[in-house]
């Protein structure tokens, strides 16, 4: 039987996205493909319908999504008749290397397992008293999206006071050490106000499904934010990795 024949690099990357997460998924597949040498420094990216139409997703999340990557330096947008977006001739190094795919993917499996668990859990066993501040924590993240130390330590404190309410010693536990880890790789991966805005929606559904003790639905809301921040700075972390050398 023969084999079918392997897509172009432009194919891949470019092709449609799923709807969930599509602003990250976005910033992965561009960054990728940046990083990929699959988009040369200089190039213009295709019109914004165009490209929105290849990648199968909203004009308004493409928009985020270039903003995005414009924010991290990897895209020039101009304006004018002439405008549109461009790869960045010299985007800027990371201070330190980021994490390779392998060590991303690894820490989101983990991600996955424990805070996806814990939010079932927490769905669970949640008290209604407790849902007044699981709430509060929810918002202190978004109000804190304009300045990353605190929205670094908001989002952590948010996802761990969800492994709190599962009443799991353990998960807790592991739920610190996730973030501690996560902390870091954050640190030398650039994170713009926009793409935090962004990852921060994705604690709405979260807190729903944990307010209506819908357990699979936390758990599912809960994997797809962390798969969600594994797009975007795969994308960001990549694009700098290779253009950087």
């Amino acid at each position: 039987m023969s084999r079918p024949a392997p897509a172009p690099a432009r194919e891949l990357l470019l092709a449609p996205i799923e709807p969930a997460g599509a602003v990250e998924q976005v910033v992965r597949r561009i960054g990728e493909a940046i990083g990929a040498g699959v988009l040369a420094p200089g190039e213009r990216l295709p019109g914004q319908v165009e490209l929105a139409e290849t990648l199968g997703v909203a004009r308004m999340t493409l928009r985020q999504a270039l903003a995005v990557l414009e924010d991290a330096g990897l895209l020039e947008v101009r304006r004018g008749r002439t405008g549109g977006a461009f790869v960045a001739a010299e985007p800027p190094p990371p201070a330190l290397d980021p994490p390779t795919a392998e060590q991303l993917r690894a820490l989101t499996d983990w991600r996955r397992a424990v805070s996806g668990e814990a939010a079932a859990l927490a769905a669970e066993r949640r008290t209604v008293g407790e849902l007044t501040a699981l709430r509060a924590a929810a918002a202190a993240v978004e109000a804190a999206a304009g300045d990353a130390v605190a929205f670094r330590r908001a989002d952590a404190r948010f996802h761990v006071l969800v492994a709190e309410l599962s009443r799991s010693r353990r998960l807790v536990a592991a739920e610190v050490n996730l973030q501690v880890e996560l902390g870091e790789v954050l640190a030398i991966t650039p994170g713009p106000a926009r793409a935090r805005r962004v990852s921060q929606a994705g604690h709405g559904p979260i807190v729903t499904a944990i307010e209506t003790s819908a357990a699979a639905a936390a758990r599912t809301a809960t994997i797809r934010h962390v798969e969600a921040t594994h797009d975007w700075v795969r994308g960001l972390a990549r694009g700098l990795r290779q253009r950087g050398r």
